[in-house]
């Protein structure tokens, strides 16, 4: 007797336990819970079953665990029923919501039996007026009721004629909110990146009236019509219009695929390589369009399948046509089937996901914008260098290379691009499988510094054909060079992926304004910090001073880059966007370059003649007073002279002899709301390194240190090791004091306002 109950006891433990399991649960530490591991189908394939009968005990044994993620169903000609059992045990009173994540999905209802039995609660889906929706948003809502017993079963009912892809989940209204901004960020991204190719095409056909990149601009237009279709996004501009998003997407999805053939003709000029082929590729173009107002007029008309075997057809054409090319060697063929590769993979999978073959969520919902995302950029590539040709009368420049050469150039724009593509690629596919909530925050930066990084390289491409033409830039108002290179580095900041650490140290370039080729001095700086970076922890140290000349106002500037990387090299015989590209723009400002080498130091040293003038602010006392003057030291003849011209000016000065004063002087809080100047003497007896080990962990990001020492034999390069900014000799103090700090304040003030802009890092999986 006793072990049968001990027999009965563990299987109503077990069966408890079970039934845990299958209850979606929704506490104060659980936001969010996916259907999928709680929830049961039925699939009635007739339609005929009524919620009387599925709610029965004959058919409730006969519906199945989902068991997985998102239900991937296919196509199904009748109904699917989904059964889950829900409950809310939040210590606070906060709304709960049902979200049925499924595009294109025809038709949705939803009953509450244990509280209004056989009674559909909601009529939703795309076959259905959007104004049904109680909450507007992409997805499909629906607000849990609050008077609901504390355990409660819902069914919901799915029928579409398009494959049904549906991952429905239950969520707190926050955790909703926190998940439709982060799409919406990843689609304004997309949107964002698409826009600009549309620009640059437009551009393009303002400039060489060529209808490719009319017919091209047309299916960027149609991809972002199509994106914002797909997930649900322009149904609220005509609430009351059934079946819009559908035909919207309809008639962009063939419209593409129309203008997407027509375009090829174009670019690969198939009238004189193919002429029979071209016919082809004509009829094509127009059977699509035609087809596609077809889908738009009458979507429950024709069968889905049908839509997607047309554009399946139309991309192995074209692909084919690619193939064709590069075998013939077409002009800039490789370009045209490295993006017609990339949209039929990209196509191919998509469609494998969404008539259940391949299981992959976020590749449903972001793969295919991705993949036509990467054949704009390459189609944009390929289309650049058919408008990029050498010119003539401008040997100094790009022109004197021939069209070998200038192939290598648009090889290095491609490997250019296709980082920050990966970049945008790898987010998008990670963001919502392996990625945690604060990797997604990360992965959103990083595509978005690549997102800047596609941009800078067009407005490199910019400047070749202005500076090609000899085109002026008109600079109307003079321009600080100290704030031009502020800039600069700025800008550089908001691009850099690889933490990469830039020294800048001016000489002679305070008060001085420029007067003319400001911009292109500014860029010239940010793309030298970006070429010459290092991938290592290694600084690259940038050297900027001015030189009078004493005649007519004209002046020249020295820029000293070392140590230079090993990967950068002079080579006469092509062009691209690195080294090529710096002295472009050099002979432009009428300046000279030279590589130097000094055993293994390698440096780059550019001259330009700049003309401009001085001018002194009357707030420039004030531009300095956020900054206080700490020393530290015994008092010796070095430190009187220090505190002497330290008195010139309006900053406050604090004098410690005691490191244990001076430490509990940088902890405290409220003396430390400026940033601090700290200048460290080597005498009294203590080890400048040491002091600085223990000072160093206290300084704010925009704090600098100064080393003052007698050793005339201790080298710059050797202070900075031992973690100062800067070093000053004592016979020094007079000449280059001011300076040094003024130098260091513009120093500190870079790194302020540059701390908080975002880089390129891997993600990190927590254990």
């Amino acid at each position: 007797m006793f072990y049968r109950l001990i027999l009965l006891f563990l299987l109503t433990t077990s069966n408890l336990a079970w039934s845990a399991d299958r209850i979606a649960i929704i506490d104060d530490s659980n936001s969010s819970f996916n259907i999928g591991q709680s929830g049961f189908y039925l699939i009635d394939n007739k339609s005929e079953l009524s919620f009387d009968a599925v709610t029965s005990e004959k058919y409730a044994k006969r519906f199945l665990p989902i068991n997985k993620d998102f239900l991937q169903l296919g196509i199904i000609q009748g109904n699917i029923w989904i059964r889950t059992e829900i409950a809310v045990r939040t210590s606070q009173t906060m709304p709960v919501l049902l979200e049925v994540n499924s595009p294109r999905l025809q038709y949705l209802d939803v009953y509450l039996p244990t509280l209004y039995q056989d009674q559909i609660q909601a009529k939703l889906g795309e076959a259905r007026p959007y104004s049904n929706r109680l909450i507007e948003n992409p997805n499909f809502l629906f607000p849990l009721p609050s008077n609901a017993p504390p355990v409660f079963t819902i069914y919901i009912r799915l029928s579409s004629y398009f494959p049904i892809n549906a991952e429905i989940s239950i969520k707190t209204f926050s955790q909703l909110s926190v998940d439709s901004q982060k799409s919406f960020a990843l689609t304004g991204l997309l949107i964002g990146t698409l826009f600009v190719l549309f620009l640059s095409n437009v551009f393009f056909f303002i400039r060489t009236s060529h209808p490719m990149y009319l017919l091209y601009g047309v299916v960027i237009i149609g991809i972002i019509m199509l994106h914002l279709a797909f997930h649900g996004r322009l149904g609220q501009f005509l609430p009351n219009e059934l079946n819009l998003q559908e035909r919207i997407y309809n008639f962009t999805s063939l419209a593409c695929t129309a203008a997407l053939v027509l375009f090829s003709r174009l670019y690969l000029n198939s009238k004189h390589y193919f002429p029979r082929f071209d016919k082809l590729l004509i009829a094509v173009g127009i059977a699509d369009m035609l087809l596609a107002f077809f889908f738009a007029l009458a979507p429950d008309f024709f069968d889905p399948l049908f839509l997607s075997s047309i554009a399946f057809f139309s991309l192995i054409l074209l692909t084919i046509l690619a193939i064709a090319a590069a075998i013939k060697s077409i002009p800039f063929s490789g370009y045209y089937l490295m993006a017609r590769l990339s949209l039929f993979t990209g196509y191919t999978i998509w469609l494998m996901v969404n008539y259940g073959i391949i299981a992959n969520m976020t590749w449903l919902q972001w793969g295919l914008t991705t993949a036509i995302l990467i054949e704009a950029v390459t189609h944009f590539l390929g289309m650049i260098a058919q408008t990029t040709p050498p010119r003539k009368g401008y040997p100094e420049t790009i022109s004197h290379y021939s069209k070998t050469e200038n192939i290598d150039l648009l090889s290095d724009l491609s490997s250019r691009l296709r980082r920050q593509i990966n970049v945008i690629n790898g987010g998008l596919s990670h963001i919502e499988k392996n990625a945690l909530p604060q990797d997604s925050d990360l992965l959103l930066k990083n595509s978005l510094v690549a997102t800047n990084n596609l941009k800078s390289l067009t407005e490199r491409i910019d400047y070749i054909g202005s500076l090609k033409d000899r085109h002026d830039i008109e600079q109307k108002f003079p321009i600080f060079l100290n704030d031009l290179i502020d800039k600069a580095y700025e800008n550089f900041q908001s691009l850099d992926q690889d933490n990469t650490l830039i020294e800048l140290n001016l000489s002679k370039t305070d008060h001085v304004e420029i007067l003319q080729n400001a911009e292109i001095l500014q860029h010239l700086l940010q793309v030298i910090m970006q070429e010459f970076k290092h991938f290592t922890d290694q600084a690259l140290a940038i050297d900027i001073k001015r030189h009078e000349l004493y005649r007519d106002g004209l002046t020249y500037l020295e820029i000293n880059c070392q140590p230079l990387p090993s990967r950068i090299h002079i080579n006469e015989e092509s062009f691209d966007l690195g080294l090529s590209y710096i002295s472009l723009l050099i002979r432009h400002l009428d300046g000279k370059a030279d590589l130097l080498s000094n055993h293994q130091l390698r440096r780059f040293n550019i001259q330009i003649p700049i003309r401009s003038h001085i001018r002194h602010l009357k707030n420039d006392a004030m531009q300095q007073n956020h900054y206080e003057m700490i020393v530290f030291g015994q008092e010796d003849h070095a430190l009187q002279q220090t505190l002497s011209l330290l008195q010139n000016r309006s900053s406050r000065i604090e004098h410690f002899t005691s490191l244990d004063a001076l430490l509990n002087y940088l902890e405290n809080p409220e003396k430390r709301s400026l940033g601090a100047m700290i200048l460290i003497f080597d005498n009294g007896g203590h080890i400048p390194h040491i002091t600085q080990q223990k000072v160093r962990p206290l300084m704010q990001v925009e704090d600098q240190c100064l080393l003052v020492t007698e050793n005339v034999k201790m080298s710059r390069d050797y202070a900075r090791t031992l973690g100062f900014d800067e070093l000053l000799a004592s016979s020094e103090i007079n000449d280059k004091l001011e300076s040094l700090l003024s130098m260091l304040i513009r120093k500190g003030d870079r790194l302020k306002s540059t701390s908080t802009l975002s880089r390129i890092n891997p993600l990190q999986k927590e254990p």
